[in-house]
């Protein structure tokens, strides 16, 4: 029996189908998006405590599942009374793969590791915001942070002082200042570890110079870019009676900007033991130990800007003291316009850095009506010497004899005024040059229209221009009305050449001249090729042949051969002892110092020198 199903039924059940493919997939939607939304995380972990004020925290910032690359930006939040330092970054990739009721997955993790030093300089609660890490156009932040600080026990066995000057200090001076920790013998026995902070170090509108110095001793100052360690001398000195070892740093600092330097005191903090015991070598090891801490005084001081009145106008940023500019020219001889390249060399106990070259057209430096001077004064290259500038300048004047003596001007701290001191004047010779312009180029009538040319017009002989001076400017020329469109027949361009005078014997000539320099070097090129010797012998037998074809006597013919194998020896070979044999005895014999010498004697001779000749060609 067949049921048939009504059409109202079939409708209704198709309504709940769809729903429920509707429902299922917003869930799916929904399940995607929280498993995206969880795809990335962020959390910070901080070192376990206690946490002592002025001693470095470590904390990390973890980034799971991000993209490998690029490596994911992190915004660190604002901290208030403290320092973070970033450590660096360690990123790593690590790949899976499982079996289970035989399916097969393939799981990935990629972690970024960022690394800080967290130090709080105030006991109490310490409080760090969220940071932010970003790739693209994901973000995810981490919780804030919050500490407990303790307090550290202050001492008077050590002690972080630094030495400065009282001030005011200019903007650009060197400033020699020195740090010194002291520390009782007594509390030297015990010392475990010292961690030493000087915020000096870390102001932003300083800079400091550190000489090397030939000492094994260090001073070790923890910044915000690390670990500083300094070159220091030891000493000892009794302080308040009792013996203390005195650890002292020099260094040199350079303010930057015009700001009063205001910064929080030095300050030390040292883990002492209390209690040791000996270890299976006799050894001592601490069981116990306490911290204490030492601080100096606050930094507070003046730093103004060099004067502005009584300013030179050849003053250009140098402070210090024994300033010398040393001129030179590169050439003395130079004809009107041409350019000249002169070297500058600053040499002073300042800040080279800082110091430049004053405006060229300053008073007291170049006349810009003698000279074509550039526009900026040029950077200079510091070296271990001073620092160096060049610059190229032309010569305006042909009255000009020197390039003049220059002033510059320096400012003293010490005596707060300023100094000048003045370069050498350089000799020059200027040769005169005519600059010529647009209406200058012309010609004549002659050579304008060339021989056998028409002669000019009666206008033009009948002008009243004075004999000598220049002819008037023509609106045309020779080859006014030729057809200056671009002909693309090669036998009417090569007509228009052949036509003109000697240009049909000029291309030979050339191409004739260009194989003579290709054969010349050809030649030239084997030349150098061959050996030195070869050469030497070659010019040796060339020399003993024209002996030989010149030779009036025998003796002057055995003097050329026994000459050729004094500075050849390996040419005494063949008929040559039969030659020196006939010759001598051709000398000795009665009258033969008269006697020319015999043709077959000359014409062996020479065959001798061309086998030789032949075999080192060979």
């Amino acid at each position: 029996m067949v049921r048939r199903v009504s059409p109202e039924r079939t409708r209704r059940e198709q309504w709940w189908r769809r729903v429920g493919a509707f429902v299922f997939g917003a869930a799916c939607g929904v399940l995607f998006a929280a498993l995206s939304a969880n795809a990335q995380d962020v959390r910070v972990q901080v070192d376990r405590g206690p946490l002592y004020v002025g001693d470095p925290v470590s904390i990390q910032v973890v980034a799971q599942d991000f993209e490998e690359e690029p490596t994911p930006e992190i915004v660190v939040p604002e901290v208030g009374n403290g320092t973070l330092r970033f450590v660096g970054v360690s990123p790593s990739v690590s790949s899976s793969i499982s079996i289970v009721n035989g399916t097969m997955s393939r799981s990935k993790e990629v972690r970024f590791v960022y690394q800080y030093q967290l130090i709080a300089n105030d006991v109490g609660r310490f409080e760090l915001g969220a940071f932010r890490v970003q790739q693209g156009t994901t973000q995810r932040s981490t919780n804030p942070i919050r500490l407990d600080v303790r307090g550290v026990p202050t001492t008077g066995m050590v002690g972080l002082d630094l030495d400065l000057p009282e001030g005011p200090v200019f903007v650009g001076q060197k400033v020699p200042i020195a740090v010194e920790l002291r520390i009782d013998r007594e509390a030297n026995r015990d010392l475990l570890e010292y961690t030493a902070r000087v915020p000096l170090f870390d102001a932003p509108n300083l800079r400091f110079l550190d000489e090397p110095r030939n000492t094994q001793n260090a001073l070790e100052i923890e910044t915000t870019e690390g670990t500083l360690r300094l070159p220091a001398d030891l000493r000892e000195e009794t302080i308040g009676g009792r013996p203390a070892l005195v650890l002292r740093a020099e260094r040199t600092m350079i303010v930057l900007s015009p700001e009063p330097l205001r910064v929080g005191a030095p300050r030390v903090v040292i883990e002492r033991g209390t209690r040791y015991r000996r270890d299976l070598f006799g050894q001592r090891q601490p069981v116990s130990s306490e911290r204490l801490m030492a601080t100096g005084r606050d930094v507070d001081l003046e730093v103004i800007e060099v004067p502005r009145t009584d300013r030179p106008g050849t003053w250009a940023g140098a402070v210090g003291s024994g300033y010398t500019l040393e001129v030179s020219a590169d050439r003395s001889v130079v004809q009107l316009g041409e350019p000249i390249v002169l070297s500058f060399l600053l040499r002073g106990d300042g800040d080279l850095s800082t110091a430049g070259l004053p405006p060229f057209d300053a008073e007291g430096f170049l006349d810009p009506a003698e000279f074509r001077l550039p526009e900026e004064p040029p950077a200079g290259l510091v070296d271990e010497e001073g620092k160096r500038f060049e610059v190229s300048l032309r010569v305006l004047d042909a009255n000009v004899r020197e390039i003049p003596a220059l002033e510059y001007a320096w400012f003293d701290a010490n005596t707060r005024r300023f100094e000048t001191t003045t370069t050498r004047p350089i000799a020059l010779s200027v040769g005169a040059a005519q600059i010529i312009g647009a209406d200058d180029v012309d010609r004549n009538a002659a050579s304008l229209f060339g021989p056998g040319a028409a002669d000019p017009s009666p206008e033009e002989a009948r002008s009243d221009r004075p004999a000598g001076s220049a002819p008037e400017r023509r609106d045309s020329f020779a080859a006014s009305g030729a057809n200056l469109a671009i002909e693309s027949r090669p036998e009417r361009v090569l007509e228009g050449s052949a036509g003109e005078a000697g240009a049909g014997a000029e291309v030979p000539a050339l191409y004739a001249l260009s194989a003579a320099l290709l054969g010349f070097a050809a030649f030239d090129a084997r030349r150098r090729r061959r050996d030195p010797e070869e050469l030497a012998r070659t010019g040796a037998i060339g020399s003993a042949r024209q002996g030989v074809e010149g030779a009036g006597d025998a003796a002057v013919l055995g003097r050329v051969l026994r000459e050729l194998v004094a500075t050849q020896p390996e040419a005494a070979q063949g008929d040559y002892d039969g030659l020196i044999a006939e010759c001598d005895a051709l000398r000795f014999a009665p009258g033969g110092e008269q006697a020319a010498v015999p043709a077959p004697l000359r014409a062996r001779a020479i065959r001798f020198l061309e086998t030789l000749d032949a075999g080192e060609g060979e």
